[in-house]
C-alpha cells in the first residue's frame, strides 16, 4: 500500500532518527532482558532436552512467568517514554517547525494513520519479539500472558499516537511559564540544586517513570529473593536496583551541566565541593526512597544509603571520563551492576563505599576540566 507524503516525511524524521540516536540504548535494553531471562527457570512445561535451546527457554520464561512479563512491560514502557521524548525534542527543533503547519493541515484520521506507522516502526523490536514469544507460548499451552502482552503493546502504541497528535497540533508558546517557574522565579536558587529544579520543570515524565521503576524493583526484589535468609542481602540488592534505575537522571544531570553550566568551571568552587554538590541533588531526587529506607530499616538505612550514593556518584564520575557517549556509558553501567551484584551475593558490601567513593573522586578530579566531553 502506498504511503502518504506525510507518512514518508514523519518516518524519515522520527523513525530513522530514533534508531540512529538510540542504537546503544537498544543494544543494552534488549541485551539485558535476554541475559536476565537466560538465568530464569521456566515453569516446568519444557521437556528436559529443550533446556539446551536457550532461546526457547528465554521465550517461554516471558510467556509463562508473570514476574518476567512485568519486567518486559516495564522495559516496553521505558522504551515508549524514550520515543515520546525523542519526538517531542524533534518537534521543538527549529529545523522541524514546518511540521506544525504541514501536519495540522491534514485531518485527524490521516494524522493518526501517519503517526501510527511511525510508532509501529519504532516499536518493531518489541512487537516482533512479542509475536514470536506468543507463537511459542501458544504451542506450549500458554495463552493469557501472550495475549496480555500484545494488548499492552497495542495500548502503548495507541497512547503514543495520541500524544504525538497532541504535540504536533500544539503551537509553541515561548512566553508560557510553568507553575514551578512562577513559584520560584523570585527565590534565590542554590547552585547545586539547579538540576533538581530543572528535573521538576522539564523532566517530570522522566522523574515519574524513574520513581515507578524504583518501586516496581523494590517490590520485585523482595518477591523474587524472599527465600534469602540473610537480612542484609535483599536490602543491598534493592539499593543497587534503585541506584541503577536513576542512571538516566544521572546522565541527564551531566548533560545539563555541560550544556547550561559549563561556565561554572570558572566559579571559585573547589573540585571537592563540585564533587560533593551532586549528593544534594541525589538526596532530593531520591527523597521518597530515602524516607522509605529510614522507616523500613531504621539505623541500618544509613549504611544502605551510603552504599547507594557511592554507586550513583561513581556512575556520575564515569561520565566525566567517558563524556556523552551513551553506548559506552551503558556498557560500563552493565559491568558495574554485575560487579556490585557479586559483591552483595558474597556479603562484602563494605567494599562498596570504601572503594567506589574514592575511585569516583579520583576519576572526577582527573577529568573534571576535560574539554572534550561533548561528542
Amino acid at each position: 500500500m502506498r504511503q502518504s507524503p506525510l507518512t514518508n516525511v514523519l518516518m524519515k524524521i522520527f523513525s530513522s532518527g530514533f534508531y540512529r540516536m538510540h542504537s546503544g540504548m537498544l543494544i543494552f535494553l534488549f541485551g539485558t532482558i535476554l541475559c536476565y531471562c537466560f538465568f530464569i527457570n521456566t515453569l516446568g512445561s519444557v521437556p528436559t532436552w529443550a533446556f539446551t535451546f536457550w532461546n526457547l527457554m528465554i521465550t517461554l520464561s516471558l510467556v509463562s512467568s508473570p514476574v518476567i512479563m512485568v519486567f518486559f512491560c516495564l522495559a516496553a514502557l521505558i522504551y515508549a517514554v524514550k520515543s515520546w521524548q525523542y519526538v517531542a525534542t524533534q518537534l521543538a527543533n527549529r529545523n522541524n517547525e514546518f511540521l506544525y503547519h504541514s501536519v495540522s493541515s491534514f485531518n485527524k484520521w490521516q494524522q493518526f494513520k501517519s503517526w501510527f506507522y511511525v510508532q509501529f516502526s519504532i516499536f518493531l523490536p518489541l512487537i516482533g519479539y512479542a509475536l514470536f514469544a506468543s507463537i511459542i507460548g501458544f504451542n506450549f499451552g500458554h495463552y493469557t500472558i501472550p495475549v496480555a502482552i500484545l494488548l499492552y503493546l497495542l495500548v502503548l502504541l495507541i497512547l503514543s499516537v495520541w500524544i504525538f497528535i497532541r504535540l504536533s497540533n500544539r503551537l509553541i508558546d515561548i512566553d508560557k511559564q510553568t507553575l514551578l517557574i512562577r513559584l520560584f522565579r523570585k527565590w534565590n536558587k542554590p547552585f547545586f540544586l539547579l538540576y533538581t529544579l530543572f528535573v521538576f520543570d522539564k523532566l517530570k515524565i522522566t522523574y515519574l517513570v524513574t520513581k515507578a521503576i524504583s518501586w516496581v524493583l523494590i517490590i520485585g526484589v523482595f518477591a523474587v529473593f524472599s527465600d534469602i535468609k540473610d537480612g542484609s542481602t535483599v536490602p543491598s540488592l534493592v539499593i543497587l536496583m534503585i541506584a541503577t534505575a536513576h542512571t538516566l537522571l544521572i546522565y541527564n544531570e551531566f548533560r545539563f551541566n555541560e550544556k547550561y553550566l559549563y561556565f561554572s568551571r570558572n566559579f571559585p568552587y573547589s573540585i571537592t565541593r563540585q564533587f560533593l554538590g551532586a549528593f544534594l541533588n541525589y538526596f532530593i531526587l531520591m527523597l521518597p526512597e530515602v524516607l522509605w529506607f529510614v522507616s523500613a530499616f531504621g539505623i541500618d538505612s544509613f549504611k544502605l544509603l551510603i552504599q547507594g550514593f557511592s554507586i550513583m556518584i561513581l556512575f556520575r564520575s564515569l561520565l566525566y571520563w567517558i563524556g556523552l557517549n551513551m553506548k559506552k556509558y551503558l556498557i560500563w553501567i552493565f559491568v558495574l551492576f554485575n560487579l556490585v551484584f557479586l559483591i552483595i551475593l558474597y556479603r562484602v558490601t563494605w567494599v562498596i563505599p570504601t572503594t567506589f567513593a574514592p575511585i569516583a573522586y579520583l576519576v572526577f578530579r582527573k577529568n573534571y576540566l576535560n574539554k572534550n566531553l561533548i561528542d
